[in-house]
């Protein structure tokens, strides 16, 4: 098996044209305007031409990225730990709207890329504020939406990794509280917000209810900050790789692993909850006070 990357277009039925951007660095991909002058992107038959737009720009955005120092150095610190740990699925959670803003195509951009690597079949993806639209966009991507808002509460059942690109703090936190057990923590990896950071800017009381299990697990998490050198500079800020410390964790007393279901309050709430709409991540929606296809 070759160990080049296959191009963005070689397992989903678009066509892409990787070519040299020459943007400057440090400039914001919230500000970016997106007048492409690529050629013509095909896709297969079952993507209809209203979509045509929006994969041309997923596959921009795949390109730039692949080639990127940021992505060769973000890979090369994560891709062992994750081949080590035999990684069996991704999950997905909050990439936002990737039909309309450019930070939730190039978030997309990577996970795509790393899926590649990692040589896996699908991914899940899951947000409340994706469109029937996007849905479809992703589906034709061959990845699996999934339609409950389980709000971060997913049990690992194997191996997996959980890519959560700024997303509220309580939802990593309910992630942890989920998998709250020796085993199961051993079986999930994470990229999302640095713990470190959650943890520095908050104050502890803050913290003990809105994110209790982040607290509680930091001093047994490897934390691997993921260096924010891509040229837009607001897409993988504050992010890094987690996974946890299970040779520590032995040692703990039943005391650590009593978990009862993180309750939030209405005022430090920051995800969309089952019942509520609130704004889940930054990507595109600010203060969005439904959802709607």
């Amino acid at each position: 098996m070759s160990n080049t990357e296959p191009s963005p277009s070689s397992a989903d039925g678009f066509i892409s044209v990787c070519r040299a951007k020459g943007k400057r660095r440090g400039q914001k991909a919230s500000e970016r305007k997106v007048h492409s002058k690529s050629e013509p992107v095909g896709t297969e038959e079952r993507a209809s031409a209203e979509f045509v737009p929006v994969f041309r720009r997923i596959a921009e955005a795949e390109c730039d990225l692949q080639e990127s120092s940021f992505f060769t150095g973000a890979i090369e610190k994560i891709l062992p730990v994750l081949k080590q740990g035999h990684i069996r699925e991704i999950v997905c959670l909050g990439l936002g709207k990737l039909a309309e803003c450019n930070i939730s195509r190039y978030q997309l951009a990577f996970v795509r890329c790393l899926q590649r690597r990692l040589a896996l079949e699908k991914v899940q993806y899951f947000d409340p504020v994706f469109t029937s639209r996007e849905k479809e966009i992703l589906r034709q991507l061959d990845g699996i939406v999934l339609e409950e808002n389980l709000e971060g509460k997913y049990a690992a059942k194997q191996n997996t990794l959980f890519y959560l690109p700024h997303c509220p703090k309580q939802i990593s936190n309910n992630l942890l509280w989920k998998n709250w057990n020796l085993d199961k923590l051993g079986r999930i990896y994470l990229i999302c917000n640095s713990f470190e950071q959650i943890i520095t800017n908050s104050p502890e009381r803050f913290l003990q209810n809105n994110a209790h299990y982040i607290l509680q697990i930091a001093k047994n998490t490897v934390e691997v900050p993921i260096e924010n050198n891509f040229k837009y500079t607001d897409i993988f800020n504050d992010t890094s790789f987690h996974y946890f410390n299970t040779t520590l964790l032995q040692s703990k007393g039943s005391s650590f692993w009593e978990a009862t279901e993180p309750n939030y309050t209405v005022e430090d709430l920051e995800l969309i909850t089952k019942t509520k709409s609130l704004h889940l991540t930054g990507n595109g929606l600010k203060n969005a006070a439904k959802i709607a296809d």
